[in-house]
C-alpha cells in the first residue's frame, strides 16, 4: 500500500514538473487582435503585443459570407507592412468592401527570409 502511494505521488510530482518546464519555455511574447473596424475604405485592426519591436507583414484573406454554408473570397493574401511595438498598434488595409458579413483571416508573418508565420486570427465583421 505504501509503495502504491509513493508511486502515485512520484507520478504527480513528475507531471507537475513537466508542466512547469513547458510553461517556462512556452512563455515569451503574446499577440492579440481586436475585431477589425471598417471605416471610409480602410479596414483597421488593433493589435496588442508585449514583446520586443519586430518588423512584420500583416497578411489578409477576406471572405464574404453569402449564406450560412457559402462564402466568396474577395481578398487573397493581400499583405501590409507593419511594425509590432510593445503595447497597442493598428494595422490598416485600404480596401473597398460592400455592405455584408465577412470573415477576415489575419496572419502575422516575420519580414525575414522565409516569412515564418508568427500567429493568425479569424474575425467576423459586419459592414452596414
Amino acid at each position: 500500500m505504501d509503495r502504491k502511494i509513493l508511486l502515485i505521488a512520484g507520478t504527480i510530482i513528475i507531471v507537475a514538473a513537466v508542466i512547469c518546464v513547458v510553461m517556462v519555455f512556452a512563455g515569451g511574447t503574446s499577440i492579440t487582435a481586436d475585431t477589425p473596424v471598417y471605416e471610409n475604405g480602410i479596414l483597421k485592426t488593433s493589435v496588442h503585443y508585449d514583446g520586443e519591436q519586430k518588423d512584420v507583414w500583416f497578411q489578409y484573406n477576406i471572405f464574404r459570407q453569402d449564406s450560412l454554408l457559402s462564402s466568396t473570397q474577395v481578398v487573397n493574401s493581400l499583405a501590409v507592412l507593419g511594425t509590432l511595438t510593445k503595447g497597442d498598434s493598428v494595422s490598416e488595409l485600404k480596401i473597398n468592401l460592400e455592405p455584408g458579413e465577412y470573415k477576415v483571416f489575419i496572419y502575422v508573418l516575420e519580414r525575414d527570409e522565409g516569412t515564418k508565420r508568427i500567429t493568425g486570427f479569424i474575425r467576423n465583421i459586419v459592414i452596414a
